[in-house]
């Protein structure tokens, strides 16, 4: 067994008799409907807070944030965003209770069985997902049906003024896929069972936190975001699979410090990755924040990277330099009201000595993002674009252990090293249950994946969008409906046009994509 393992856990088993004061720390998922909406209000000018700046938030942060909005602005919502308003506070009526918040009965938060005694509750809730993709179109040879039925179950509990678990288990059945045989080597992606000819796929998340007004721990397997992208992120994206972490976090005035030790999925070796990240509200209409992580395995756990105080960079080369560290800086300013503007800048590797535009080893990339609430006065409608540029060999390493990925898929932006991409979307919020879209994309990808290092016969020389690129634009339309309380009903159709499909010179496609899919939680 690992040496330090023991001491990792007295240190948690510590973490656990300190008295901490109520709040109910659950993480919120980063698939739910409500960072949108809150990231909206920010940009209205409603409120400037830390709250929107890495995710996931908890059930506390939105009580404190929904509190705020009840107490200032909600003269300044539109009926839509009013009523979006009312749900959310029923969603989280015990804690804004706690708060001195009320909110109408017939809006709180259903469950399928509750169980309440004193300051102890156990909320159990199920859920369920069909999602039925259509595509069809010059790289298909006939049309493609992919249907995903996903059933499953939440937990959600808190005993006393300090303790709170969250378990939420789901599988998938896939039909339409080409899957031959099981899959559980992490190199090939999250596992995937074969039984009586249909695919399965599952996931957990599993973990328990501790909180009072400063503090947070975090122990179990979840997800986490870090940076203020829309389309993505490019230190810690929200569609990283799910991995086992130790994560701390400590918020003064205008400060907050989050720090995680995790372990990754590689099917190499043992893979384990840490993290800190700081971030500062300078004013009321600037923040900014810096990241640093390193990826590092095929060994025991380092001491030094359990510290959540420890600049990495240091620490790496004091440990032969031999791990994938990066650094990142992210900040978002509200110029005026109504809007709001962010970016981030990525730093994989990077030296001053050399050009960063033409040599290799300078590996780094750059987001930048605008969003517009009613514009030109239109209530109820969101303008946003986001522009992504990553090098090449981002997120590569020589020693594959190190890799930026996590069950072969990038824990950072979803592009890959060589590519940008420019993402556009108008939405428009009907009422508090219809809402459209209108979506344009441009994608390119040049040579180069994430499996593909530098190596020594490669010029040292740089191009960015080297090699044969393929482009793709695509167009597209979201509606989604919420039918009933928690049950969603969404339609997507996307128009693509690509040139130099699959990067082969020439070859071009023209395809429709289409997909429904409902949502329930009760």
């Amino acid at each position: 067994m690992n040496q330090y393992l023991p001491k990792l856990f007295t240190g948690v088993l510590t973490l656990i008799c300190i008295h901490i004061s109520h709040a109910q720390s659950i993480n919120i998922p980063l698939d739910h409907w409500a960072y949108d909406y809150i990231e909206r209000l920010e940009t209205l000018g409603l409120y400037r807070g830390l709250l929107t700046k890495s995710y996931p938030l908890t059930r506390s942060d939105m009580a404190h944030f929904l509190a705020h909005i009840d107490s200032t602005a909600t003269d300044h919502l539109s009926d839509a965003d009013l009523n979006v308003f009312e749900q959310l506070k029923g969603e989280f009526h015990q804690e804004l209770s706690r708060l001195g918040v009320t909110s109408k009965t017939r809006y709180h938060e259903r469950h399928l069985l509750t169980w309440e005694q004193g300051d102890n509750s156990i909320n159990v809730d199920g859920e369920f997902e069909q999602l039925l993709d259509v595509k069809r179109g010059d790289q298909y040879s006939e049309t493609e049906r992919t249907s995903f039925t996903t059933l499953g179950g939440i937990v959600r509990g808190q005993f006393g003024d300090h303790f709170n678990f969250y378990i939420r288990a789901r599988n998938s059945l896939e039909q339409g896929t080409d899957l031959i045989e099981e899959t559980f080597d992490p190199r090939y992606g999250t596992p995937k069972t074969i039984s009586g000819g249909n695919v399965y796929s599952d996931e957990a998340w599993a973990y328990m936190t501790y909180q009072r007004d400063w503090f947070q721990m975090e122990f179990g397997r979840d997800r986490i975001k870090w940076g203020p992208g829309k389309r993505g992120s490019l230190m810690l994206s929200k569609e990283n699979p799910l991995f086992e972490i130790l994560k701390l976090s400590f918020t003064f005035d205008k400060f907050r410090f989050i720090s995680f030790h995790g372990s990754l999925h590689s099917g190499a070796a043992t893979k384990y990755m840490a993290g800190h990240r700081l971030e500062f509200k300078v004013f009321p209409w600037l923040f900014v924040s810096g990241s640093e992580t390193v990826i590092y395995g095929n060994r025991d756990i380092e001491p030094s990277y359990l510290n959540p105080l420890m600049p990495y960079h240091v620490a790496e080369h004091h440990l032969g330099d031999r791990d994938n560290n990066t650094m990142g800086f992210d900040m978002t300013i509200y110029p005026l009201s109504h809007h709001k503007i962010y970016g981030e800048l990525f730093l994989d590797d990077f030296t001053t000595a050399e050009n960063p535009f033409t040599y290799y080893g300078n590996k780094f990339a750059f987001l930048i993002g605008h969003q517009w609430a009613d514009p030109l006065g239109l209530s109820d409608l969101n303008l946003s674009w986001e522009y992504a540029r990553i090098e090449p060999y981002v997120y590569t390493h020589k020693d594959s252990v190190n890799t930026y990925q996590n069950y072969n898929q990038s824990i950072g932006h979803w592009l890959g090293p060589n590519s940008d991409d420019l993402f556009i979307i108008l939405d428009y919020r009907i009422n508090r249950d219809i809402r459209m879209a209108l979506i344009t994309e441009r994608t390119r990808h040049g040579e180069g994946d994430l499996n593909r290092p530098h190596t020594s016969g490669d010029s040292r020389k740089k191009k960015f969008l080297s090699g044969t690129v393929e482009n793709t634009w695509s167009y597209g339309v979201h509606i989604s409906d919420q039918v009933f309380r928690d049950v969603f009903v969404s339609l997507n159709y996307y128009f693509l046009r690509t040139d130099n499909l699959n990067r082969i010179a020439g070859d071009s496609s023209k395809d429709n994509n289409v997909s429904i899919e409902l949502k329930m939680n009760w």
